[in-house]
């Protein structure tokens, strides 16, 4: 199968303070510009803590934001994209970086005890996740009784979070969290499931395909004074967005230019899990936009925002139909082959190939599943006369059934 080509951000991605910061660091780095871009915002955001808003189907939408960094291979740097931003978030708050940062979110306790133990004081609600290992966190989330998969929905819909039955009583119900989560794709896929609960999860994150761009001696190192300087000024940023609460309104012209991409966004509705993990594209888009507009210290939601957001937004897109469209394939792959061996030595005509998945598959889809197992040698099509046919139909066989037939 041909690989699909790889995302790239538009150069709307990178506006204001946070833009500026991945265009100075990311020359420095090996870390992908898009794994700082979507590391940044998410780190902000929580920096940014909950009071600016905006609404949508009359409920907040605030600047929680979860990203998911898929490394096309283990040598995609992601790590070094975490270290990075670390310094970044360092430099914007301290006492943040260095209380409130959690470190992988286990079975979901670790996440509800860090909610209902703040360490300090007037910011105790702002929590970040970093979870290296999201994979693990996804197997854990499809378990049945497993807290995680409904704690880290309701931390992304801003929802009160309670303890399960058997433990301790606990109600948070002002909280924020932001979570920054990497795995490999070889590592995602097998996680990715319709059947269980991590399914609900997938469309609370944000993607991005990550690669290793070019290499540095050393991977790189961004030097104190630019962390400094781009961490001063999103730090002012930051304070002035956690003032009083608002409700954040767009300017008439970022509301024109949202109404004629919303429908857009509501109508993107793809089959099986890449549907799934595009669900909430109009929400990510609001929430993104405000993040981009905060951390120019702005008091409304202008078209560069919205443009910034719709450019993440579309590399997003892309590295999710490269995760889970991909993924389908192999699906379809394994259930074609499946197929062929359950029909032994008759093999299946195209047309019963097509009639096995309800007509519901694409027909390159099918063709491509084929072709895959041609070129591994599991299979061979070819005319064969079926028994009552007039006709001599191409049949799908497994190779070691038309051996023995033959």
């Amino acid at each position: 199968m041909t690989p699909l080509p790889a995302p790239e951000l538009e150069p709307a991605a990178f506006a204001g303070p946070i833009g500026d910061w991945v265009l100075e660091a990311s020359p420095l780095t090996e870390a992908d510009p898009a794994a700082l871009l979507l590391s940044a915002l998410v780190a902000f955001g929580v920096a940014a803590g909950p009071d600016r808003v905006m609404m949508a189907a009359n409920r907040p939408q605030g600047t929680r934001l979860f990203a998911m960094l898929v490394g096309d291979s283990a040598k995609s740097n992601r790590g070094l994209s975490w270290t990075v931003t670390r310094d970044l978030l360092a430099a914007i708050d301290p006492g943040l970086a260095r209380r409130r940062v959690l470190q992988g979110l286990g079975n979901g306790r670790p996440l509800l005890d860090a909610l209902a133990s703040p360490k300090y004081g007037p910011a105790e609600e702002r929590l970040l996740v970093f979870e290296p290992g999201v994979t693990h966190a996804l197997r854990v989330a499809g378990r049945a009784r497993s807290p995680l998969a409904w704690a880290l929905r309701n931390a992304w819909d801003g929802a009160p979070i309670e303890r399960p039955p058997g433990s301790r009583p606990l109600m948070v119900e002002r909280y924020h969290v932001g979570v920054i989560a990497h795995a490999t794709i070889d590592q995602l896929r097998p996680q990715l499931s319709l059947s269980d609960a991590s399914a609900s999860l997938v469309n609370r994150f944000v993607y991005a395909v990550i690669r290793r761009r070019k290499v540095i001696a050393d991977e790189g190192n961004v030097p104190p004074e630019i962390v400094l300087r781009h961490g001063s000024r999103l730090a002012r940023a930051a304070i002035a967005a956690r003032g009083p609460a608002e409700t954040m309104r767009r300017t008439p012209s970022a509301d024109r230019r949202w109404r004629s991409i919303y429908e857009e966004l509501a109508e993107d509705d793809p089959d099986g899990l890449l549907g799934i993990a595009l669900a909430r594209s109009a929400r990510h888009v609001l929430r993104l936009s405000l993040v981009y507009a905060l951390a120019e210290e702005q008091r409304q939601v202008g078209s560069s925002h919205v443009e910034a957001a719709l450019a993440v937004w579309r590399y997003a897109r892309a590295s999710a139909v490269q995760i889970f469209t991909e993924r389908r394939a192999e699906e379809t792959t394994e259930r074609l082959l499946t197929a062929l061996r359950a029909a032994g030595g008759e093999g299946l005509t195209l047309t019963e190939q097509t009639a096995l998945f309800g007509r519901n598959v694409p027909a390159a889809r099918i063709a491509a599943a084929r072709e895959t197992l041609e070129r591994s040698g599991l299979a061979v099509t070819a005319p064969r006369r079926r028994r009552g046919s007039g006709r001599v139909p191409l049949v799908t066989q497994i190779v070691s059934d038309l051996e023995s037939s033959g």
